[in-house]
Parts: C-alpha cells; sequence; structure tokens
C-alpha cells in the first residue's frame, strides 16, 4: 500500500507489513529525478523499435500466462514488496489447481525493485521484452509505481498496481487512462476514514493531529483529513512530516504534542516507519490515542513497538479473520465476506496460513482476483481485450479490506466507499479486540 507509500503500502500505501529492519534509501528528490531519467530511456527505447505489443500477446489455447512481479524485496518497502507477493503466490496456486484461467496456467516471475523508482521502470521494460510477460503485478509503493505506469503504458502491457492511491499520487493525467490500473484502493484514506468514524466522531474528538510520510501517498493524508474536517466537525490543528527511514521522529513528536492534540491519525508506511514513530511518542506521550495502521495486528509488530501495553490506545486495521467478526454475511457485504473466506482458504492451502503471513498477504490477492476476472469477462488474454474488461470492472476483492470496484473508464479508481475493515485494539494479553464497527 506507500506507502511510500503503501505503502509506498503499504505506502499504499499501500501496504503493511512483516519485515521489520531499518534500511537506508536515496533522498526523494534522487529518487525523483533517477526515475524521470530512466523514464526518458525507456520511451527513446520503444520509440526505437523495442516490443510495444503487450507481451505474450494473445497466446495459443493452453499457453502458459506470465506474471511479472515488480516488488520491494529489499531497500525500505521491502516489506510492502515481500508481503503483497505472499497472496498473489496463493491466488497463482489456487489457479492452477483448478486448471488455470480459462485453460491458462499461471506463472509468476518475480523482480526485486530495490524500493527504487528507476529500477521499477526499468523492470517493466525486461518483464516484456526478455520476460515475455503477457500482465505484470506490482510495484508496491506510490514512487515505483509512478515510474512504472508510463513504461507499462508504453509497452501496451495491463500493470495491476499495489500502491496505495491512483488520483493524485504522482501519475500524470493521460498515465491514468492508460494500460495501467489500480490493485488496490488508497489504504491510507481508508485508515484515514475508519479511524474518523470508529474513534474520533463516536468520542467527539475535535483537535486531531496528522503524521504522514514524505511521500506522494503519505504527504496526501493531511489534505484528505482537512477536506473531511468540517463535515465531521473536528479540525487539523498540527502535522509533521517525516522522511521514511527515519530512526528518530522526536523531533516531530514534541512539535505534534504542542498543539495538544486530543488524537493522533497515521499516514506512515507500515514497518520500520510506523514502528520508529509509535516508540517516540509513546516515549512522550504514553496514552494519546493514534490510529490507524494497516497490517500491523501481527504478533511481531507489537513486539516490535514494546508490547501490548505500549500498544495500548493504539488502534490497527484488523486481520481477514477480525473482518469476518467484524462484518458478519449480509446482503450488503456477502461478496466481500465470501472472498475473504476464500483468500483465507487459499493461503492455508498455499501452506501460507500463519496469522502474520495472512494479515499481510491481500494485495497480491486482490491483484490476482481483478486480473481472473476481467480475463473470463472478456474471454480472452489479449492485452487489449483485458484493458477493457477492466475499464468497467465491477468486482468485489476481500482481505484486510473489501474493496468494491466500480471502475469506469474515466477513472480506474472508482469503487463504492473507500473500503471496509476492522478495527482493532491490542489487549493485555496480546489479543486483538475486535471494536464494534461503527456505520459512516
Amino acid at each position: 500500500m506507500d506507502d511510500s507509500p503503501l505503502a509506498a503500502r503499504r505506502l499504499f500505501f499501500r501496504k503493511p507489513h512483516g519485515v521489520l529492519t531499518k534500511l537506508p534509501r536515496p533522498s526523494h528528490r534522487l529518487k525523483v529525478l533517477t526515475a524521470a531519467a530512466a523514464g526518458a530511456v525507456l520511451v527513446a527505447g520503444v520509440a526505437a523499435g523495442c516490443s510495444s505489443g503487450g507481451g505474450g500477446g494473445g497466446g495459443s489455447a493452453n499457453s502458459e500466462l506470465t506474471i511479472c512481479e515488480i516488488a520491494a524485496t529489499s531497500g525500505p518497502f521491502s516489506a510492502l514488496g515481500t508481503d503483497d507477493e505472499l497472496g498473489a503466490t496463493a491466488w497463482a496456486a489456487m489457479v492452477n489447481k483448478a486448471g488455470g484461467i480459462m485453460g491458462h496456467k499461471v506463472k509468476l516471475v518475480p523482480e526485486n525493485d530495490a524500493s527504487d523508482p528507476a529500477t521499477a521502470a526499468a523492470l517493466v521494460h525486461k518483464c516484456v521484452t526478455q520476460e515475455h510477460a503477457n500482465f505484470i503485478f506490482g510495484p508496491e509503493s506510490t514512487a515505483t509505481t509512478a515510474a512504472a505506469v508510463p513504461v507499462a503504458n508504453q509497452l501496451q502491457t495491463v500493470l495491476l498496481g499495489w500502491a496505495s492511491g491512483w488520483n493524485g499520487q504522482g501519475i500524470s493525467d493521460s498515465n491514468l487512462h492508460g494500460y495501467a490500473f489500480p490493485g488496490i484502493g488508497n489504504v491510507y484514506f481508508a485508515d484515514d476514514q475508519a479511524m474518523i468514524t470508529q474513534i474520533i466522531v463516536p468520542r467527539h474528538y475535535t483537535r486531531v493531529a496528522v503524521i504522514q510520510d514524505n511521500t506522494p501517498g503519505g504527504l496526501s493524508n493531511l489534505p484528505y483529513m482537512q477536506g473531511l474536517a468540517s463535515k465531521y466537525g473536528y479540525q487539523v490543528v498540527a502535522s509533521q512530516i517525516v522522511n521514511p527511514g527515519s530512526t528518530n521522529d522526536t523531533p516531530q513528536v514534541l512539535n505534534l504534542l504542542k498543539a495538544n492534540p486530543q488524537v493522533i491519525v497515521l499516514g506512515l508506511t507500515p514497518g520500520p516507519d510506523t514502528i520508529t514513530f509509535l516508540k517516540s511518542m509513546r516515549a512522550q506521550n504514553p496514552t494519546i490515542p493514534i490510529g490507524e495502521c494497516s497490517g500491523c495486528a501481527t504478533d511481531q509488530f507489537v513486539n516490535a513497538v514494546g508490547g501490548p501495553k505500549t500498544m495500548s490506545d493504539i488502534y490497527l486495521i484488523g486481520t481477514p479473520q477480525n473482518v469476518l467478526s467484524a462484518f458478519p454475511s449480509s446482503s450488503a457485504n456477502a461478496a466481500g465476506v465470501a472472498d475473504t473466506k476464500a483468500y483465507i482458504a487459499a493461503m492455508k492451502a498455499a501452506g501460507l496460513g500463519s496469522a502474520t503471513q495472512v494479515d499481510e498477504g491481500g494485495e497480491g490477492w486482490d491483484t490476482g482476483r481483478e486480473l481472473a476476472d476481467a480475463i473470463n469477462t472478456a474471454k480472452s488474454i489479449k492485452e487489449g481485450d483485458v484493458k477493457s474488461a477492466l475499464q468497467k470492472q465491477k468486482l468485489t476483492v476481500g482481505g484486510i479490506v473489501m474493496y468494491q470496484w466500480t471502475r469506469t473508464s474515466s477513472d480506474y479508481s472508482t469503487m463504492n466507499g473507500s473500503g471496509d475493515s476492522a478495527m482493532v485494539t491490542v489487549g493485555a494479553d496480546g489479543t486483538f479486540d475486535v471494536l464494534p464497527h461503527v456505520g459512516g
């Protein structure tokens, strides 16, 4: 999800998740410049006669479908990229066991973008011209996705990204309507909305502070929260920005607390960046409510922050199992609940059934489901046909967030709402306790 989003996820946001090491990254300015340079070189290569026919083309009746996974398995977004691949692996195993998509077995080809936009852009070219990929999943952060999308459009290859968000995330308007599509919603906005409706409004908080990553996805949190302030009766009294990979957020914490907020909204990449901030904040204020953190409902994350006591009054997006508890099946959410159950079953069948793995692999599952639905709707694996099907896709996918896609050709990111998720707190014994869902 940018992410940085996510995340990155997570960074879309993003996106969430398991690897908790802190690794250095190039500066945002340098990454933007290198991404632009790489994009110029790759576009020039296309114009000079590189393949622009969309990877694998139509294929024979039972040909293998090659899907390139462009994701960070090193660098600051590695938690996001590694996790996204889990769900895609489970989806591919399920599809292949059932005989493939329209008889086509799926082959996943992983590529590591090392959390670098220029590398992500170059890998799109490699996937199409060397791996002969029919389709692409990823990248996982807003910065790497913004670099990869123009190249996928030039090569006319359908890409379903794992970054958090779509419009306003650093992708030019012309590139928002090509062969590249968002595979997930804006996880940051879904988390913000959940925090507003589940905590801020019911508790009548009026003074809100925002902490956000210095990435396209992270920086979108402040205007989003400000835009909803009058509707929900609060004001944003302070905001601070941290650079991904930061190891000390104490200055930002102190600046936020000067404004005397009642609650703090997170706009940080899940994993090391979120952990650093939470530890810094709890060292200064042990009780102020903080949330929401997507993909953080794992024992590994809780222990890294400091254990259940430190996590008191920190609100998390719950696991897929928590979603099933918070949203019993009804006509309104039956499709999302059913797909969440299917996701959990597929992860277990693939040998990825630990609580942490199930919590973190949902985005890879979502893109698989979306691609399979588009192929079956189009009754074709040709790029243009699949693109057309995605442009008007109506589909609900499950996981930690249930997204109801209602895409249009003018807006690939349209969905019914921002996505439904469960909110949990960490109990004194380390259990994840589901809060009653509040409609909103």
